[in-house]
């Protein structure tokens, strides 16, 4: 398999001299990038201008944060990807840990060439040849803790030593090195709240969502889950096959790991994967909220059905077949309702006509978007602020079952005539008409029953 080598600015490289040829060398490893958590191979590398005729010894300083892993030798890849070996075909193996000099408490590594095809390391120093140019000599695991912030790698000293009155004067018979900044490990950008993807997200951008999110519900049937920050802020997330699969599977996404394309259907937001997420392992806090269509006290935070899109709610409230609606009271134009669509519901449960449900599981979308101001001449748009803002809503039950029937309540299938509905103002005076202002509208039907609401005129 082949491994792509981490595309950055080398920052900091510094030079290590060898002593007889007084030639300038480098040994590195090319910036990269590593989330926390996450595990990445890097691969060592050294820069000579002159052939190397030598076996390599690096001690590398204990980094905050990093932990070095297996050592192997470098998977060369083929002509057509820059990534020589310059080893003149000898095999060269890494042996990781050896320890040649009693340097505590660092990461050691040793690489030699096997002389005659050998596969083992005998401790005579046998050498690697390395020719004029860039050497790859190994690949190391490296892992970053689950709060890495940003380091670099240090290599404390380095030799690389034959004497051998034989070699040709163009090899390097010695060099060192110490105190190398070997490369900059960096953790990717921060990402965008979803509050501010919410807020002010453009159609068809990238983001990255900066909050570990809660996965709050899953729609199979629709591709997709929806997810909260814990802060109030919901995003319908989108993916496919083995993506969606890994992601369903979640509890909570890991911050800066989940990124997709932004689109907006209706201001129906939908942020579709083109990165997997990670899981998270550090929980976050969110859930469904409760609403009842059938709330009657004015007081009430519930009583204005109002719920925030791609948020997944409890819905308590009477549905009717014939209108593909939850209502508050009964079916007719009277009380609050939500258009039902149950495409994506998880069961096959066949909601009874005329029956309340408790706490139905539902996402909620709109119908078209929000207007704060219709436009002269074209079509009139439903405004968050109208009396009837509820007709915008579609709700998308997720779960539903016989059990969630409420059992010796009214049956209310039957409509409720309105007998009169009366305004009154803050200043207690009534009329059959709304005052500019507040209202109190006290809608009285034949039953004898009362509702009253307020509205803004």
């Amino acid at each position: 398999m082949k491994k792509t080598l981490f595309k950055s600015v080398l920052l900091g490289a510094a030079a290590l001299v060898a002593l007889n040829a007084q030639a300038e060398n480098r040994l590195f490893i090319e910036d990269f990038e590593i989330a926390p958590g996450e595990t990445k191979t890097v691969t060592l590398m050294v820069e000579h201008p002159d052939q190397i005729f030598s076996s390599l010894q690096a001690y590398f300083a204990p980094v905050e944060g990093l932990t070095f892993g297996d050592v192997y030798e470098p998977e060369l890849l083929d002509e057509d990807d820059t990534y020589p070996t310059n080893n003149r075909g000898r095999k060269m193996v890494v042996i990781p840990a050896y320890n040649f000099d009693d340097v505590a408490n660092q990461f050691k590594i040793v690489l030699a060439n096997m002389a005659n095809g050998g596969d083992s390391y005998n401790g005579n120093a046998l050498v690697a040849y390395w020719s004029t140019g860039t050497s790859y000599l190994a690949d190391i695991e490296i892992t970053a803790s689950a709060d890495f912030k940003g380091a670099q790698i240090v290599c404390d000293y380095c030799k690389a030593s034959y004497d051998d009155p034989q070699a040709p004067a163009s090899y390097i018979g010695h060099f060192e090195l110490e105190n190398v900044v070997v490369c900059n490990v960096t953790t990717p950008a921060n990402g965008t709240p979803l509050a501010d993807i919410v807020a002010t997200g453009v159609n068809d951008q990238e983001y990255t969502v900066a909050d570990a999110l809660k996965i709050v519900s899953r729609a199979p049937k629709a591709g997709c889950v929806f997810v909260s920050d814990g802060k109030g802020n919901w995003m319908k997330v989108a993916a496919e096959g083995e993506v969606y699969d890994a992601i369903a599977a979640m509890d909570c996404i890991a911050a800066n790991s989940l990124t997709g394309v932004l689109s907006d259907a209706e201001c129906n937001q939908t942020l579709t994967v083109t990165a997997a997420p990670k899981a998270a392992t550090d929980p976050v806090t969110a859930a469904a909220t409760a609403w009842n269509l059938a709330q009657s006290d004015p007081t009430s935070a519930q009583y204005h059905f109002a719920p925030k899109v791609n948020e997944v709610i409890l819905l308590t409230g009477y549905y009717f077949a014939s209108e593909g609606a939850f209502r508050g009271y009964s079916s007719g134009n009277k009380g609050q309702s939500a258009t039902v669509d149950m495409n994506w519901c998880n069961t096959e449960t066949d909601m009874a006509d005329g029956a309340l449900y408790k706490d139905v599981e539902c996402a909620v979308q709109l119908k078209e978007a929000w207007e704060a101001e219709t436009p002269a001449g074209a079509p009139a748009h439903v405004k968050a602020s109208d009396d009837l803002a509820f007709q915008n809503y579609i709700v998308y039950p997720l779960s539903v079952d016989a059990t969630q029937i409420l059992t010796g309540v009214e049956n209310l299938n039957a409509s409720k005539d309105v007998v009169s509905v009366k305004y009154v103002n803050a200043a207690g005076m009534v009329s059959n008409t709304p005052f500019q202002g507040v209202n109190m509208v006290v809608t009285s039907y034949a039953d004898g029953s009362q509702v009253t609401t307020k509205v803004v005129k």
